[in-house]
């Protein structure tokens, strides 16, 4: 600030030093926001391996979570003993979902195509000669706060996002659904395929819509 400024407000009571910096409190820190879990709690599940974890190589009936951000299944061994089997030690896992079933999880490395270069898993969302998958990830959204103007936000935050691929003959092909690439994809069935969307129009925005077509694609 210029001498002017600071004389002045010198005058009033508030004492600037020499330096024309004046310092204040620093505020409240930023936190974390989000989970980075498939679900936080602990589901029955059943988990098999590449290799054997001591003289099995499967684990039935345990309690099992998936982290995301570190691709890795938790199993809670214990009231305060949980560990950690990290994805290229795990072929597949089962898990129980919140909706009475369960989801199925496969290791990437099962697969080629756009699935190299890839770690972690796929969830089968339906199997068959045209398979639909799904990978979760999570990206951190990074604080954009500005002192000096005060505004924007000190937390960074874990934003879950999902990818769709689909897999023929062990290869995997990263897409984004449509009725244009769904009828790409299923070329073979396409009469088939367009009278389904034209009757039953299913949302293809949302999983269910998407695994219906691919069910009555596969059932032909």
């Amino acid at each position: 600030m210029t001498y002017t400024t600071r004389d002045r407000i010198n005058f009033s009571g508030l004492i600037i030093p020499q330096t024309g910096v004046l310092f204040g409190v620093a505020g409240e820190a930023g936190k974390l926001i989000g989970d980075n879990y498939y679900d936080t709690t602990f589901q029955a599940g059943n988990v098999r391996f590449y290799g054997r974890i001591g003289a099995a190589d499967s684990l039935g009936g345990v309690p099992i979570r998936y982290d995301l951000i570190n691709q890795e299944v938790e199993v809670r061994a214990g009231a305060n003993d949980i560990r950690a089997a990290k994805a290229p030690t795990v072929r597949y896992f089962v898990i129980n979902n919140r909706l009475g079933g369960s989801s199925q999880f496969i290791n990437v490395r099962e697969f080629r195509g756009e699935a190299d270069g890839l770690v972690g898993f796929f969830e089968y969302i339906t199997a068959g000669k045209l398979s639909l998958l799904q990978r979760h990830s999570i990206t951190v959204k990074r604080a954009n706060y500005n002192p000096a103007l005060n505004v924007g936000t000190k937390d960074d935050e874990l934003v879950k996002k999902r990818e769709w691929f689909v897999v023929k003959n062990r290869q995997a092909l990263k897409f984004s659904p449509s009725k244009k690439t769904l009828l790409e994809l299923m070329a073979d069935q396409q009469p088939a395929i367009e009278a389904f969307l034209k009757d039953k129009k299913p949302d293809l925005k949302k999983e269910n819509g998407l695994a219906e077509v691919f069910t009555y694609y596969n059932s032909l």
